[in-house]
């Protein structure tokens, strides 16, 4: 992968795959309104977890790792992160990230992880440049951040540069305000992880989806794992038509979980149903489930 400070920090917020509660809901507008997902991380719970605790060695390796160690000896380490918002045009490969961390719109601490990264990579991943009076990140890709203020870095692609930066302005239309407002609002944006979007029809052909419009998600890791999911279709009969599918599948699968590792407690706890022209999925596993599943699988490796 191409490193560059925007591709670093999105594969975080994936790989961290926001708003938390106070802080997070502003970053979001700050995602330009082309955008066809978006999505979030409360970062400081997320690290201060259980579950991320037990998977640290596992998750925390490669250009992640590269990444935290730069940032930690930068003033910038984990237990300063905030939250990450970020959005995607995922047809165009155009994305947005909105980084909240104490110190991340700090030139010292900017400039220290960019020469931290060069000494992995061998060149700039950045340049840092004054625009219009404002100090602004440069990337050979033509990708840009902006530091919004000491505490809020925004991270564009090219073709999203211009959008983002006049929403950093307080003009222009984000995200929040536009076609996904609807979807955005059936996600739980209080919780560890969330993500909301449409869903590309070419994409869902031939798969059980097949005729989902849009789809929201949220994780909760504040005591093992717990899910909760939305997919609308066009009308409340086909919703309803595609939660009998879903259900007798599921029920298929039932008999062999236990087979396959999964305690019977999370398969008791799945719940799909139907809300008007919207399917709703649930799952949840304690810590203990989280454990026993992690065991069966390093089993049958």
């Amino acid at each position: 992968m191409k490193r560059t400070f925007a591709t670093t920090t999105f594969t975080l917020a994936l790989l961290s795959l926001a708003a938390c509660k106070g802080g997070g809901a502003d970053s979001a507008k700050l995602i330009p309104d082309a955008a066809t997902m978006v999505g979030g991380i409360d970062f400081k719970a997320l690290v201060g977890s259980k579950a991320y605790a037990d998977n640290k060695a596992m998750l925390e390796q490669g250009e992640y790792k590269e990444f935290v160690d730069a940032a930690t000896a930068c003033n910038l380490g984990t237990d300063k992160w905030k939250n990450v918002v970020f959005g995607a045009d995922t047809s165009k490969q155009q994305f947005a990230a909105v980084i909240n961390a104490d110190g991340i719109g700090k030139e010292e601490n900017l400039t220290c992880i960019n020469g931290k990264i060069k000494e992995k990579s061998g060149k700039d991943s950045f340049k840092i440049e004054d625009k219009d009076g404002k100090k602004q990140l440069t990337m050979d890709d033509g990708g840009v951040g902006y530091i919004v203020n000491e505490g809020t870095l925004a991270v564009a692609s090219k073709d999203w540069a211009a959008p983002v930066k006049e929403l950093v302005d307080g003009k222009g239309k984000s995200v929040f305000d536009g076609a996904l407002k609807d979807v955005i609002a059936r996600a739980d944006s209080g919780k560890h992880i969330w993500v909301a979007g449409t869903l590309p029809a070419d994409m869902l052909k031939g798969s059980p989806a097949e005729g989902a419009k849009d789809a929201a998600a949220s994780l909760d890791l504040s005591g093992g794992i717990a899910v909760n999911a939305s997919v609308a279709f066009a009308s409340a009969e086909e919703a309803t038509k595609k939660k009998d599918e879903l259900q007798k599948q599921f029920d298929g699968f039932k008999g062999m979980a236990g087979g396959m590792g999964v305690p019977q407690t999370v398969v008791d706890s799945v719940k799909i149903d139907a809300s008007g022209s919207t399917v709703t999925f649930a799952a949840k596993a304690t810590d203990e489930d989280v454990k026993k599943i992690q065991e069966g699988v390093t089993k049958s490796m």
